[in-house]
């Protein structure tokens, strides 16, 4: 991996919102797809599909969210808790970080960008061309400005996955960075700009999950030793979410050689002044602050094939010793420091796998993998959920089973364009959930939820 991980590292190498408060009273998003409900536009008579779904990461439960819609029964396996989740402590910042093969990584970021965007059009407090800072406080995703600055002689054309506001800065959009070159001797010479999806991670997965128990899901909590104990005995097709789960020697699943841990560590603070992404990538260090919206995480480090998730005080220092050289004067002085944390990003030579294994479990089932995305499950967790269903339609397309397709006359009434896949599951979950939240701030409360199959875990 370059030493330069952001834009250095990754350029060349190559829907909904959940969480909506009004009056202190969370709104929770239940699809149609109900416990027992056969899918629209499939005939009645035949049994839905089941799914187990390994692993309750961000990765795991937008999967088990489009399975559902689907037309599939899922049932979602874990290991962990959710405080112990690499995507618990994400910064989640929309930007492949940390990842290999652009090619595929481009269009699930895009396809993942384009979710986050219409999870937020669909509320009705959603204002275009705001940061959000006016929208009532309980929603998990919101736009940011991003500034990324770097010490690059020469920067790549921008990438056809970027946003579509993503541009070239040079030196004089900048702000002061003398500090920088006082304390580590760096000389900018530009950046890029742009608006990007941070998501407020805790809180994410925390409605994932209930959505997904909404929608019939179960959830089983234990220890794995291999695919085949994780999926029930009716299990149609097994999807592996399951991360350093597969590790060689450290993972009872997959047992993949190509993956392996990306050790990184972060400081969360209390700065609700600072409202804009800052990356610093440099060469020898990336350095960045995040405001997630529950606070603004400092970071980071990545050191491969690190296996000590012990936050380390010297680090954490140097941590915020960094960011107080990059970012605007000022702007920590009044910080308080909410802790520390340190995790493991699943990363994987080569890149992410997502493919249909060629061999069934032990039990005959068909097993979708889709691991090892390093720094970008975030990025990458809705675009990769929508190729694992288009697999696992195909695993089962031979057996009268009640799956939901798109139709071909759902049509973009702005130019009677024919879409499918992934445009038109998007636009259906957004319209669900506009419709939904409104009918529920019109009757002044929160429209009743079906019972979920088990109590939420409680954030520490």
């Amino acid at each position: 991996m370059p030493s330069s991980a952001l834009v250095s590292g990754i350029l060349p190498l190559s829907h909904r919102r959940v969480c909506v408060r009004r009056r202190r009273q969370r709104v929770v998003v239940a699809s149609w797809s109900s416990a027992g409900a056969t899918p629209p536009g499939v005939p009645t008579g035949t049994r839905k599909p089941v799914a187990s779904v390994v692993g309750a990461g961000i990765v795991g439960l937008t999967t088990a969210l489009r399975l559902q819609e689907a037309g599939f029964d899922v049932t979602v396996t874990h290991a962990e808790d959710e405080h112990d989740l690499v995507s618990h402590g994400s910064g989640g910042f929309w930007f492949p970080y940390l990842v290999e093969n652009m090619d595929r990584v481009g269009p699930w970021a895009k396809a993942t960008y384009d979710a986050f965007l219409s999870e937020m059009r669909a509320s009705p407090f959603y204002k275009p061309g705001s940061v959000n800072k006016d929208v009532p406080g309980g929603e998990c995703v919101r736009m940011r400005d991003v500034l990324v600055f770097d010490d690059l002689p020469r920067r790549p054309p921008v990438p056809n996955w970027a946003p579509p506001d993503m541009r070239k800065l040079g030196t004089d959009e900048l702000p002061p960075l003398d500090d920088l070159f006082d304390a580590y001797g760096v000389h900018i010479s530009g950046g890029w700009g742009f608006r990007a999806p941070v998501v407020e991670m805790p809180g994410y997965l925390r409605a994932l999950r209930q959505r997904v128990a909404d929608g019939g899901g179960k959830f089983e909590k234990r220890q794995l030793t291999s695919l085949t104990d994780a999926a029930p005995h009716n299990a149609d097709v097994v999807v592996n979410c399951a991360g350093l789960g597969n590790h060689e020697r450290h993972g009872r699943l997959a047992r993949d050689p190509a993956l392996y841990p990306i050790r990184g560590q972060v400081v969360k603070v209390k700065a609700p002044h600072v409202q804009q992404v800052f990356v610093a990538d440099l060469d020898g260090f990336t350095s960045y602050a995040i405001p997630r919206g529950d606070c603004v995480v400092i970071g980071g480090t990545h050191d491969d094939d690190e296996w000590d998730i012990m936050p380390d005080r010297d680090e954490a220092e140097a941590i915020m010793k960094r960011a107080a050289a990059f970012l605007p004067r000022g702007y920590l002085d009044n910080a308080e420091i909410l802790g520390h944390w340190s995790g493991l990003r699943p990363a994987r030579r080569g890149g992410a796998r997502l493919e249909l294994d060629d061999e069934p479990d032990g039990k005959g089932r068909r097993v979708v993998h889709c691991y090892g995305h390093g720094g970008a499950g975030v990025t990458c967790s809705w675009g990769c959920a929508d190729e694992v269903v288009d697999i696992c339609r195909d695993c089962v397309k031979d057996t009268p089973m009640a799956v939901a397709r798109p139709r071909v006359d759902d049509r973009d009434q702005s130019n009677n364009a024919v879409r499918t896949g992934a445009d038109v599951r998007s636009s259906k979950s957004a319209q669900i959930l506009k419709d939904w939240i409104l009918k529920s701030v019109k009757k002044g409360g929160v429209a009743p939820t079906p019972k979920p199959q088990e109590p939420l875990p409680q954030e520490r």
